[in-house]
């Protein structure tokens, strides 16, 4: 077998790197195919943003500021649920042994429409893709 000549090294190099960058991007894109939201160098894109003004708006009173709990209601980052039990549990309400009760909001027209939107911000908090406080926003 005779050696790579200074051209083929060369063009193997780039389409090795290329593949390896290609490679990345994809498997990036793939891991975050299952996510509501879009965070990228620190920035929520629209759905994730609208979702921390929505749970500002009205879900923090009980479950803390940025949905770490509080005395009243509990952790929405720590152990989050699956969407379709967080959408029931918005839509319906929720009821505990004991003293503890959330109401529904399905006829809310604040976040009945927004559901998915404060669960992609939840789901942001919970994963580390956001951090405590006021999301930057991504550009149009």
């Amino acid at each position: 077998m005779r050696p790579f000549q200074p051209l083929q090294l060369v063009l193997f190099t780039v389409v090795a790197c290329g593949l390896v960058v290609v490679s990345g991007r994809s498997s990036q894109e793939t891991a975050a195919a299952d996510k509501f939201y879009r965070v990228i160098d620190g920035k929520a894109d629209a759905r994730t943003y609208n979702g921390y003004r929505r749970y500002h708006g009205g879900c923090s009173h009980c479950h803390g500021p940025d949905g770490v709990g509080s005395t009243f209601a509990s952790s929405l980052v720590d152990r989050p649920l699956d969407i379709e039990t967080f959408r029931r549990i918005v839509r319906d309400g929720q009821s505990s042994s004991g003293s503890s009760v959330m109401k529904g909001f399905a006829n809310d027209p604040n976040f009945a429409p927004y559901i998915d939107d404060i669960y992609a911000y939840l789901q942001a908090r919970a994963d580390g893709a956001l951090g405590r406080g006021r999301p930057k926003r991504m550009g149009p």
